[in-house]
């Protein structure tokens, strides 16, 4: 089993200071933390984040800072030496496939090709507004979006036609380092959306939502990279691991623990702890990644 640690808001431990969440990076791979992560919002409209809140239970208050996140996970590239770098979902179809593909190959070699990307079209139709980019068929875009970037990745001259991106003859430097960049799709199980994933992704990363049906849903991911003849081994599941708590509110982290390995038994890749929500101050950061350590190596 591999982990990974969300630094997301992990600041708050440190009043507001990002120098020490980079200190934790290091710190974290140095220990063996197989992936480092972070989440993505552009901004939110006020009235459609109220409504999230108020709905859906969203977590994060409207002042919450998020730091864009190809830019701090590059200042964590420069603390760190092996672990994979990447965002559990990063909005990308409100960036130009052209902005997103010199972004990521740009971490890519930043890192030394380590880069796994979580891919997702998000819920908020103000970020689209924002940035001038088209709502609707967000999700058939994705697939364009990844395909161009594909070939931006890979190809100098790069030359792609597409339904809303098309280039000629286009040169963008740096390629990326890996051969293949890792794209995961943050989108609801169904057959629809699996064969997204498996005609230009590598794997899922899973909404917290979707994990009542996680056991059946990996099945019928695996499904279906095999009809369209890839290995479904080689699909890559990423999952979010809320800490279990007691009766009194307080974490049990020996019962985490066991949620953690239970997920693996049943076909995830990696599972992500998001230190923040683990109730902990920051002197007790290290006792709780030498956990995660012990978790990965049980």
């Amino acid at each position: 089993m591999e982990i990974g640690v969300n630094v997301l808001g992990l600041e708050a431990l440190f009043e507001g200071k990002i120098r020490p969440v980079l200190d934790f990076a290091a710190a974290a791979d140095r220990a063996g933390v197989d992936l480092i992560c972070t989440g993505d919002h552009l901004g939110f409209n006020a009235d459609a984040h109220a409504q999230r809140v108020s709905e859906h239970n969203f977590l994060f208050p409207l002042d919450h800072p998020w730091y864009e996140p190809i830019s701090l996970l590059s200042s964590i590239a420069a603390v760190t030496e092996r672990a994979h770098l990447g965002v559990s979902v990063l909005i990308a179809t409100v960036r130009p496939p052209a902005l997103l593909a010199k972004q990521v190959a740009t971490l890519d070699a930043l890192s030394d090709g380590r880069v796994t990307m979580g891919f997702g079209v998000g819920w908020q139709e103000a970020e689209y507004t924002a940035t001038n980019m088209p709502f609707d068929a967000r999700f058939g875009r994705m697939e364009e979006t990844v395909a161009a970037c594909r070939e931006l990745w890979t190809q100098a001259p790069a030359n792609f036609k597409g339904r809303d991106f098309s280039f000629e003859n286009y040169h963008s430097i740096p390629l990326s380092t890996q051969d293949r960049v890792p794209v995961l799709f943050g989108f609801g199980p169904s057959q629809r959306n699996f064969d997204r994933i498996a005609r230009v992704a590598d794997g899922w990363t899973v909404n917290p939502a979707d994990l009542a049906t996680f056991t059946d849903s990996v099945v019928l991911l695996r499904n279906t990279f095999e009809a369209h003849d890839r290995d479904p081994d080689t699909a890559r599941v990423q999952v979010s691991a809320s800490p279990v708590r007691r009766d009194n509110g307080t974490v049990d982290l020996e019962a985490t623990a066991e949620k953690a390995h239970d997920w693996s038994h049943r076909g995830a890749s990696v599972v992500v702890f998001r230190p923040v929500v683990f109730d902990c101050a920051s002197e007790e950061l290290p006792e709780l990644l030498d956990w995660m350590i012990s978790v990965k190596e049980s």
